[in-house]
């Protein structure tokens, strides 16, 4: 736990409230009380940012709506809003807190109303204090303003929510924005950076606390956490277990807790990277093993090819600059779906005499992006008559959710390949709405190898199988063609 020195805080304060009607806090909930309520000689909070790291059922839902009765019942505070990513996370935590507040005289005998209506969810008290509930929306930070903010599904911040939001609290007299989440995923980039300043303790103003395991590696080097394969698995290890949930082996007053017997179901349930995230406070990086698993995709090269496979996918991509494009081909079988890359190369000029010849040999569409930076070479590609698929932004999403399922579960596999691997490392994930596509933006290497990819296995798997062989034809031994 990194934060800032307080004079004084009315933590002790809202614990005892919050004892006092059924609701005590844990020692670990206790200590972010205090510092979120920690204040300075003028009496302002010193905390302007608070962060709750912390594995899922553990702590950080309690501890905020602790906070909440604090804000309410304590310190005053006029407009509190919490939000969440996903509606219905902001609806149970309202019911929570609605039957809380209930349940208690004390605490309802100062009640104006709760409304429940949708999209408008509000504890208010006689006194004027406001608890409102929503769902963060596409438009990003606004309508959450208020005098303290609760962000929680923090993992699911993005740069928008932020730039519309902490403006709007300029003119607050105390402000504070309250961050919860588990561990990080690959495009957490706005809880990253919060992670970041706090584990370093470099922000004045951020209170921050986290539960996570240390991340070390396994006794065997091969490991790829599969449950009950691997002697000295890290995720295996009771004491990992216990660093990132710190309600471990504890049964509270009310009867509730967490037991090392669900824990051990929920490994073998789980699959390792997701349990190592949500129970180990492992966060997933900006980088290849985010998108695909640790050693996924590395372990769909092969060194040699069936002879018979047939061409039933073709893609082309271009990289967001121009300044090189990607024609790749993809077969299926019954071992999964086959891809190589044609031809990689500088520029653009070369694709569409390259794809007129290929479309024609093996009367395959190719598919093309249309709202990416190949969609220049429709007009020119449409000219020459060559057989298009113009992919929607569904079918993009469509395809690299295909790619992203057939890797993980070991049905990608493609000869040796420089372009490709080098795509892979370099990839990020671009949030969709709720999906995901290839971050061109986020990228550090050239992805357009891996769009082309993702574009031709996905017309491979969903369309009948077509063409002549694509790995015996002449036209691959075409000495044009940049092999990898």
């Amino acid at each position: 736990m990194t934060g800032p020195e307080y004079a004084g805080t009315f933590g002790p304060e809202v614990a005892d409230l919050c004892e006092a009607v059924g609701f005590a806090p844990d020692p670990e909930q206790r200590l972010g009380l205090d510092m979120m309520f920690g204040f300075d000689r003028r009496g302002k909070s010193t905390s302007f940012e608070f962060a709750c790291i912390c594995s899922r059922q553990n702590m950080k839902t309690g501890l905020f709506k602790q906070a909440a009765l604090g804000w309410l019942y304590i310190t005053d505070q006029n407009l509190i809003v919490w939000s969440a990513h996903e509606f219905a996370t902001a609806m149970e935590a309202y019911r929570d807190m609605a039957n809380l507040i209930e349940g208690s005289r004390f605490l309802s005998k100062k009640v104006k109303r709760i409304s429940g209506s949708h999209g408008d969810e509000t504890i208010e008290l006689k006194t004027g204090q406001r608890l409102k509930f929503k769902a963060r929306t596409k438009s990003g930070g606004r309508g959450l303003t208020g005098d303290k903010v609760v962000l929680d599904e923090a993992f699911a911040l993005q740069p928008d929510h932020m730039g519309a939001l902490l403006p709007t609290l300029s003119v607050r007299p105390d402000p504070q924005v309250i961050y919860g989440s588990s561990a990080g995923l690959a495009h957490s980039d706005v809880l990253r950076g919060v992670r970041d300043r706090g584990r370093a303790g470099s922000s004045a103003r951020l209170g921050y606390c986290e539960w996570c395991a240390p991340r070390q590696a396994c006794a065997d080097e091969k490991c790829d956490h599969e449950p009950g394969k691997w002697v000295g698995c890290q995720l295996d290890k009771v004491e990992n277990w216990q660093h990132g949930n710190p309600l471990l082996g504890r049964v509270r007053a009310n009867g509730t807790g967490l037991t090392v017997e669900y824990v051990k179901a929920e490994r073998d349930a789980l699959p390792p990277m997701e349990f190592a995230r949500e129970r180990m406070g492992w966060w997933d990086d900006p980088s290849t093993s985010d998108i695909f698993g640790p050693g996924k995709w590395e372990n769909g090269e092969r060194e040699e090819r069936p002879a018979d496979l047939q061409l039933t996918g073709l893609a082309v991509a271009v990289a967001m600059d121009l300044k090189s494009s990607a024609v790749v081909a993809a077969g299926a079988n019954d071992e999964g779906v086959w891809l190589r890359v044609l031809q990689h190369g500088p520029g653009i000029n070369w694709t569409v005499d390259r794809l007129k010849a290929l479309s024609a040999a093996y009367q395959v569409p190719v598919v093309i992006d249309g709202k990416g930076p190949g969609s220049v070479l429709i007009p020119s590609l449409e000219k020459e008559n060559v057989l298009l698929h113009v992919a929607t932004t569904q079918d993009v999403l469509d395809a690299f959710a295909n790619l992203r399922t057939k890797v993980t579960a070991g049905e990608v596999l493609y000869t040796p390949s420089k372009e490709l691997d080098e795509a892979v490392a370099g990839a990020a994930l671009r949030p969709v709405g709720d999906r995901f596509a290839i971050g061109r933006k986020a990228s550090t290497n050239d992805v357009s190898p891996l769009e082309a990819g993702s574009l031709a296995a996905w017309q491979a798997t969903i369309g009948p199988a077509q063409g002549k062989s694509a790995y015996e034809s002449d036209d691959y031994d075409d000495p044009d063609i940049m092999y990898v």
